[in-house]
């Protein structure tokens, strides 16, 4: 007797403790949802301005960049950035190892911009030092955007985005966080094209193959970076980080191939 009446005690305490929880309903769901969007609101509504002023403005000063090779019939392709203008010429950064010329081959260069419209292109500079090149297009009667410059280097935790033409997508834009500055081997490197001894900025947004001489920004949509590489592992065409040559490289650069900001020769 006892014993059935311990069984009919606790049995009776499971359903007076049942009885107390609280039934969740779709209306509280919602209710706890809206709550939760008028508390974040600013922090959501700064992605959102963010994204669309880079989808919308900075995009129009990224440039897809292609390097022909005629006699082995090659060609390479990658993205850039216009970072300065001159009456007659928009200026574009890449990647030395996307327009580094070849040896007793004739190439042809070409830039497409974010509406489509392709223009033939000329070598300036490029350095395998610092893996930067600089191809110029004469301006026809689209109106296109000079990225503006950090000051310095980006402090670390920091959010940044890439912008770039990866495999000849339109648009193509990652976002992630700066994380570390390190030296980075490549595999198999050419030195006489890239040839980067220095630590380089390495950020988790994931980039694809192709996506070399992409731009990298920060939240007050300046150029802090140039997209050089990217760990790709296990044959997969999408990379878990991104390595990126820092701003302050890319002013070095600039010093070493010296180029003239005065622009508007022949």
């Amino acid at each position: 007797m006892k014993r059935f009446f311990s069984f009919l005690l606790m049995g009776l305490l499971i359903i007076s403790l049942s009885g107390c929880t609280e039934v969740i309903t779709y209306d509280d769901l919602y209710q706890d949802y809206q709550t939760h969007l008028n508390q974040n609101e600013p922090i959501y509504q700064s992605y959102i301005d963010y994204f669309n002023h880079i989808s919308t403005e900075t995009i129009k000063s990224v440039v897809s960049v292609k390097k022909t090779v005629f006699a082995s019939s090659g060609s390479m392709t990658g993205s850039g950035v216009i970072f300065f203008e001159d009456s007659l010429y928009y200026y574009v950064l890449t990647n030395n190892h996307v327009v580094y010329e070849e040896s007793n081959y004739s190439v042809n260069y070409s830039v497409g911009d974010y509406n489509g419209n392709n223009y033939s292109a000329t070598l300036v500079a490029n350095s395998s030092a610092y893996d930067l090149g600089i191809v110029r297009f004469r301006k026809g009667s689209e109106v296109l955007d000079v990225i503006e410059f950090a000051l310095e280097n980006t402090a670390l935790d920091t959010n940044i985005a890439i912008l770039g033409y990866p495999s000849f997508q339109i648009n193509a834009i990652t976002l992630g966080v700066a994380i570390d500055y390190s030296v980075i081997d490549i595999e198999n490197p050419s030195t006489d094209i890239i040839n980067v001894d220095f630590s380089v900025l390495v950020a988790t947004a994931p980039v694809k193959s192709g996506s070399s001489g992409s731009v990298v920004i920060n939240d007050l949509y300046e150029l802090i970076g140039i997209v050089y590489a990217g760990n790709f592992t296990n044959s997969s065409d999408v990379s878990q980080y991104a390595f990126i040559i820092p701003v302050e490289k890319v002013y070095e650069f600039f010093e070493d191939v010296e180029f003239d900001f005065g622009g508007d020769s022949e």
